[in-house]
C-alpha cells in the first residue's frame, strides 16, 4: 500500500502530491522503490544551479546539511584531470559547490568511506545506485568498516541507467569526434547523450547506443532510482532545469524538509513533470536483466552480501 504523500506547502497532509490527483498518477513504489514523498525540486541559489546538473538539488541538499551541522563531511566526486572523477571528502559548502555536476565515468566514492568515518562522526555520501546499496550492505554486514551504521547519517542516490570506465568514456568521445580536452559539459537529456564543447559545438548520440561502452557490471544492475538511498535525485521525469526527488526514509525526510523550510530548495508538484517516464525507465532497467545472459549469474538482492 502506497504511503501517504505530504505536501510541503502549508505543512498539510494529503493523500497525493497534488489536489485531485489519483494515487496511480504517482510513481509505483514496486518499480521505483519505496518512498515517503516525491516532488520536483531545484536549488534556489543561482550559483548552485549554474554549477550543478539540471536543478542542482543534490548539491543544495548536501551543502545545507553541512551548513546545519547535520553532517560534518560529504563524500562526493570531483574531476581531478580531464573529466576523470575521483572521490573527495568535503567539509566546506563552497568547496562542495565546486564539485557539482554529473560525471560520466565511474568515481569509486565508497572507497573513501573508511577514511571519512575514521575522521568524522557524521558523514553523508552521494553515489550511484550500486554504491548506495554497497553502503547499505556495509551497515548490515560491517566487517572491516567499523562505525558505518553510526556515522553514515545520510545517503543521496543518483538515478543511473549505466556508467562508464574512464577509458570507455574516452573511446565514446573519440567515436563522437570530440576531443576530451575540448569538452565543456556532458549531459543526458530526452534520450540523448549530449556533449557541449568549449567552442560551442554540440554533439549527441542516442542513449540506446551506449551499451557497448558501458561498464560490464551495469548489464546486471536492476536499480535505476537508487532504491536504498535516504533521498534519490535525478532528472528523468522532470522539466528542464528541475529534478525529481524521492524522499525514502525518516532521515532523508528530516534533511529535505529542513532544506525547504530554509528556502534552499524550490518545490513543485510531481504532476507538473512526467512521473510515467520515470516509472517506465525504472521498469525497463529491471526487465532487461531477464533477457540478459547475466540473469543466470546470480540472483540480485540488496541483502545478499558481496
Amino acid at each position: 500500500m502506497r504511503k501517504l504523500i505530504r505536501r510541503i506547502a502549508g505543512g498539510k497532509e494529503e493523500e497525493n502530491t497534488r489536489e485531485g490527483s489519483p494515487e496511480n498518477d504517482l510513481p509505483d513504489p514496486e518499480v521505483v522503490g519505496e518512498y515517503r514523498e516525491v516532488y520536483l525540486t531545484r536549488a534556489t541559489d543561482e550559483r548552485i544551479r549554474e554549477h550543478g546538473q539540471d536543478g542542482g538539488t543534490t548539491t543544495a541538499l548536501l551543502a545545507h546539511a553541512l551548513e546545519e551541522d547535520t553532517v560534518e563531511a560529504v563524500i562526493a566526486s570531483s574531476t581531478v584531470e580531464t573529466w576523470k572523477p575521483e572521490p573527495v571528502i568535503v567539509t566546506d559548502p563552497d568547496e562542495l559547490i565546486e564539485t557539482a555536476g554529473s560525471k560520466y565515468a565511474i568515481s569509486p566514492n565508497v572507497s573513501a568511506l573508511n577514511e571519512a568515518i575514521a575522521s568524522y562522526d557524521s558523514v553523508a555520501l552521494v553515489g550511484t545506485p550500486c554504491q548506495i546499496t554497497a553502503v547499505k550492505k556495509s551497515k548490515m554486514y560491517p566487517y572491516g568498516l567499523a562505525n558505518v551504521t553510526e556515522r553514515v547519517k545520510l545517503t543521496v542516490g543518483i538515478f543511473c541507467t549505466e556508467n562508464f570506465q574512464y577509458e570507455s568514456l574516452l573511446k565514446l568521445l573519440e567515436d563522437m569526434g570530440v576531443d576530451v580536452e575540448n569538452v565543456e559539459r556532458m549531459d543526458i537529456s530526452h534520450g540523448e547523450f549530449i556533449v557541449r564543447t568549449k567552442n560551442g559545438d554540440v554533439h549527441s548520440v542516442s542513449v540506446s547506443k551506449l551499451g557497448d561502452y558501458a561498464n560490464e557490471a551495469c548489464n546486471y544492475c536492476t536499480d535505476f532510482t537508487a532504491e536504498d538511498a535516504d533521498i534519490s535525485v535525478g532528472s528523468v521525469g522532470a522539466p528542464d532545469g528541475w529534478n525529481v526527488v524521492l524522499v525514502r526514509t525518516k532521515e532523508g525526510e528530516k534533511v529535505f524538509r529542513s532544506a525547504v523550510d530554509a528556502d534552499v530548495l524550490e518545490v513543485k508538484d510531481i504532476g507538473e513533470g512526467d512521473p510515467n517516464l520515470l516509472e517506465r525507465l525504472a521498469r525497463d532497467k529491471k526487465e532487461r536483466i531477464h533477457t540478459s545472459m547475466c540473469a543466470t549469474w546470480r540472483p540480485y538482492h540488496p541483502t545478499v552480501p558481496l
